[in-house]
């Protein structure tokens, strides 16, 4: 593929090797139950946390299962067509340890993004065949003294006279640089300030060229630990001219479309580290003794577990259904996946803090077995401010505010494929991925879309406390418009004031209160996501997010929910709804009007 003024033009690529075989669909089965002894448990992922390591056994069972097919298309050679099948098939490892998921692929994956947006056949192919036998590529974007400005960088790639760059600089945070068998480095090729002053270049380490990188150095993180993050110091390396990703200058239009994808999978995989900490509250809140009782006894532990349950819900809820806009809207996920990428990390804290406190001293005391909560916290905290920041995210929604706005009232109906969670994707066609606000408002017309408010008839108290609450919303999302469309353009920059930036993620928001009502229309009579409790119970904590304060849900709502919970883990069923978790049938005390 490659990139003319910013959009990414696709190609026919050659397969780079037959496809592997298609493995044990499921990881959990292959990695064995985390709470029973074994080689790859808790214990031992905690045990590894504190050691700074990744599990061996693990990256064995993964280097067996091809992992690093899930990131290589199909029409490459890898396992890679539909996106949600990507972050399915990847939740296990989540499940178990966030860290590994980053260290043994994800950030290969960071890497060959730019590759498959912008870089020609011979080089696509390249890096297949690297990825498919085991290879790692780290990803040298960032400086620390310029934080996610990556056109302020001054790491240089110089002209060598015969057509190639020599390579001068350093940086920083480089997750595998010392592992990774090739790392791709973002480096300024003109003196010159904006977006043409940078381009991308993959080095691929061999005996010649690895002593003029020096990789010895290793940053220490609070979450994360497990990871290998680096420095790398560049002392006049030589690259080729064919080492360039994209034309010159093309650094930021490759890189702003590669993290499309980036920003709408790492949400959804971090979607399952909640999952697990979830499972693992109602077994702790079932055996811990307190007060006499057990801890999900107290009336507060079991607000605490149903408002994280409601938070986990609309994370996975906006983060599958943007997944999916990847291939069926991805004219509109520049704006879209920034969203996901700011508020379900949002959310997953959220549920996280929830849980901690529930979890009370076992928590900050590291009780076995419930010790890898810790580590489960501190590594979901690096998610937000990593690969690419809150902040960043925003200020890629805000300069779309204006062509939003338009877009966004003439969009009166949804695609319905869109929220069908769990149908089948093609592969993802890199080329319709864009740099603009796109044609539509897909999540925010769900708001008002007559066949999705169609399906939330009922005359149980919340089948209308969940319609006035869309009322409610789509009103909010009018008032949006209004106040966004009186913003002068010039304000909508990275000096935006409070004011914009508060725009900005009332509006993500508001996406997600769009992603949720479109995913509940569109669920099976026998999913959570059709339990009238439920729906309400998620719409009023986005309401309560847009007020600013988020009270408990109201007692009646926390009982329904703490049995779900449950049943769920009784039947050890995953809380997330995007892998079609089933509702149990909750019995009602006598004149209840549910």
């Amino acid at each position: 593929m490659t990139m003319l003024d910013g959009r990414a033009e696709a190609t026919t690529p050659t397969p780079a090797t037959p496809t592997p075989a298609t493995p044990p669909d499921d990881l959990d089965e292959l990695f064995g139950d985390p709470r029973h002894p074994g080689p790859f448990d808790y214990a031992s992922i905690v045990a590894d946390d504190d050691a700074r390591r990744l599990s061996t056994t693990a990256e064995s069972l993964l280097d067996e299962w091809d992992a690093a097919a899930e990131f290589v298309p199909a029409s490459l050679g890898g396992r890679w067509v539909s996106t949600e099948d990507l972050v399915r098939r990847w939740r296990p490892i989540f499940r178990r340890d966030p860290a590994l998921g980053l260290g043994y692929g994800v950030t290969s994956l960071m890497a060959a993004l730019n590759v498959w947006v912008a870089g020609d056949e011979t080089q696509q192919r390249e890096v297949a065949a690297r990825l498919l036998r085991g290879e790692r590529i780290a990803v040298g974007f960032h400086e620390l003294d310029h934080g996610n400005d990556l056109l302020a960088n001054e790491f240089t790639a110089q002209p060598d006279g015969d057509g190639g760059w020599v390579l001068t600089g350093v940086k920083q945070v480089i997750n595998n640089v010392d592992r990774a068998e090739s790392v791709l480095v973002m480096a300024r090729t003109s003196p010159d300030a904006g977006a043409r002053s940078h381009s991308l270049l993959l080095w691929h380490k061999d005996a010649a060229s690895r002593p003029l990188v020096d990789t010895g150095r290793r940053v220490l993180t609070a979450g994360m630990r497990g990871c290998r993050i680096g420095v790398a110091e560049f002392h006049g390396l030589p690259v080729p001219a064919e080492a360039v990703v994209g034309a010159p200058g093309t650094a930021a239009q490759t890189a702003l479309t590669a993290f499309q994808v980036s920003r709408a999978v790492i949400p959804a995989l971090a979607v399952a580290t909640v999952d697990a900490t979830l499972d693992l509250a109602v077994h702790y809140g079932r055996e811990r003794s307190l007060y006499g009782g057990a801890v999900l006894d107290l009336p507060h532990a079991r607000a605490l577990l149903a408002g994280a349950m409601a938070d986990l819900w609309l994370a996975d809820a906006m983060s599958a259904v943007v997944v999916r806009a990847l291939h069926l809207a991805p004219a509109e996920c520049l704006v879209l996946t920034a969203a996901s990428k700011y508020l379900v990390p949002q959310l997953l804290q959220s549920a996280m803090q929830d849980l901690s406190v529930l979890f009370g001293s076992t928590f900050y005391a590291r009780v076995a077995p419930y010790d890898v909560v810790e580590k489960f916290v501190r590594d979901l905290a690096v998610v937000p401010i990593g690969h690419a920041g809150s902040t960043a995210c925003l200020l890629t929604i805000l300069p779309n505010l204006p062509a939003w706005v338009r877009r966004s009232r003439r969009t009166t109906a949804t695609d319905a494929d869109l929220f069908e969670l769990g149908a089948p994707l093609g592969e993802l066609d890199f080329g319709r991925l864009s740099l603009g606000a796109g044609a539509s408002d897909p999540l925010g017309a769900a708001l008002t879309d007559p066949t999705v408010r169609a399906a939330f008839g009922g005359d149980s108290v919340e089948a209308r406390d969940a319609r006035d609450a869309l009322d409610r919303l789509a009103a909010e999302l009018d008032r949006l418009r209004a106040e966004a469309s009186e913003i002068s353009p010039s304000l909508l920059g990275a000096d935006a004031p409070p004011e914009a930036f508060a725009l900005a993620h009332r509006l993500t928001l508001l996406f997600a209160a769009g992603a949720w009502a479109g995913a509940c229309a569109a669920a099976p009579t026998d999913s959570v996501l059709a339990d009238e409790v439920v729906r309400a119970a998620v719409l009023s904590r986005i309401e309560a997010r847009l007020a600013g304060r988020v009270p408990p849900l109201a007692p009646e709502t926390v009982e329904h929910l703490v049995g779900i919970a449950d049943d769920l883990v009784d039947r050890d069923v995953r809380f997330t709804i995007s892998e079609r978790a089933a509702t149990p049938t909750v019995p009602h005390e006598e004149g209840d009007t549910r």
